[in-house]
């Protein structure tokens, strides 16, 4: 049941990403940012927020957490404490299925050695807990001993705007010649400079949407000096273009080609993104590729440069259009939420 100040104020729901939004980038702040959003968005009795470690109002009816490093287990005891109940958005690397039983030793091991009991406790003491895919979830039943029906699948959200086939903002800036897009991060595990080599090599103009990180600078200067030798053939990096910015949006209406050489991924927002506008997509192979949405999307066999040539190189070539359930839309997305932060309010005992 609900506290007293829950039925007179609404469900307020806090949001918990990994590590504080001014000090990290990419996918997880997204997600964290957008979950609030679209709850937000959905109206009725629920107020949802985002985490911040200054605030000094009552604590939330429930929190989220979107991602559980092991810093965040003390938190979560306070949470806890509190009489609150959690919910926790379990972020893994799914393996491909004859992996799962490799995976669970190495994680087991993992989280023995580092972690110790605290990371087991906080996930069996969780209201639910969400996994991004199906694969996610037997892998997290088995890694971490999760009774299977505390488990939920709940994908990524994508936003309404990426279903609608609108590429004019991008083209009144930038003109109407096609090009190669790959949006996310400058970093070694995203390949942009596999990409850039192989856009050259092709002579096709590559956009790259995505700050450099402070950590991976020198990485950043040789995909730069890359990106340089792209420019003659109609591509560029934008390095500062803000997650709501309708050009970004109609980046992805414009291109020709979708491209993330990515080696580590979960379920990538910006593949999500480009699927929903209907875009070619080319991929390296990798164990979330072989999961539903992106199992039939075309998929460079290893990072061999004439290999990944030659998959962008097909994928330019065919301009064989993908599509994108709206079952990955926002609205549906989180309207799943909120019905799993309203049965973790109501099934917790008043205080």
């Amino acid at each position: 049941m609900r506290s007293p100040a829950s039925k007179v104020g609404g469900l307020r729901v806090c949001i918990v990403p990994e590590y504080p939004l001014n000090l990290m980038a990419g996918g997880l702040q997204v997600q964290a940012v957008e979950t609030c959003e679209a709850v937000s968005s959905l109206g009725g009795d629920i107020q949802c927020e985002l985490f911040d470690w200054s605030s000094r109002q009552p604590p939330a009816d429930v929190y989220h957490f979107i991602g559980l490093p092991a810093h965040m287990t003390r938190l979560a005891e306070l949470v806890a404490a509190s009489g609150r109940p959690w919910l926790v958005t379990l972020l893994l690397s799914a393996p491909a299925p004859g992996a799962v039983k490799l995976a669970a030793a190495r994680s087991w091991l993992k989280t023995a050695l580092v972690r110790g009991p605290s990371l087991r406790k906080t996930l069996k003491a969780a209201a639910r807990v969400i996994t991004i895919t199906a694969a996610e979830a037997q892998a997290a039943s088995r890694i971490c001993g999760l009774d299977p029906e505390r488990l939920a699948v709940v994908p990524h959200g994508v936003g309404a705007a990426f279903y609608q086939r609108d590429p004019r903002a991008w083209q009144s800036v930038h003109g109407s010649e096609p090009f190669v897009l790959c949006v996310g991060a400058v970093q070694p595990r995203k390949n942009q400079l596999l990409l850039a080599q192989a856009a050259n090599a092709l002579r096709l103009p590559l956009v790259l949407i995505g700050p450099e990180l402070p950590e991976n600078r020198g990485y950043a200067e040789l995909v730069a000096a890359e990106m340089k030798r792209n420019e003659p053939f109609g591509g560029r990096w934008i390095r500062g273009l803000d997650r709501n910015d309708p050009l970004l949006v109609a980046a992805h209406h414009a291109c020709r080609v979708f491209a993330l050489l990515s080696t580590a991924e979960t379920q990538p927002i910006s593949v999500l993104q480009a699927m929903a506008a209907a875009r070619p997509v080319v991929l390296l192979q990798a164990g979330y590729t072989s999961q539903s949405p992106f199992n039939h999307l075309n998929c460079a066999a290893d990072a061999t440069p004439t290999v990944v040539q030659a998959a962008l190189g097909r994928a330019w070539n065919e301009v064989s259009a993908v599509r994108l359930s709206e079952d990955y839309a926002w609205p549906k997305v989180a309207a799943q939420l909120r019905s799993l932060y309203q049965t973790a309010a109501q099934d917790r005992p008043c205080r």
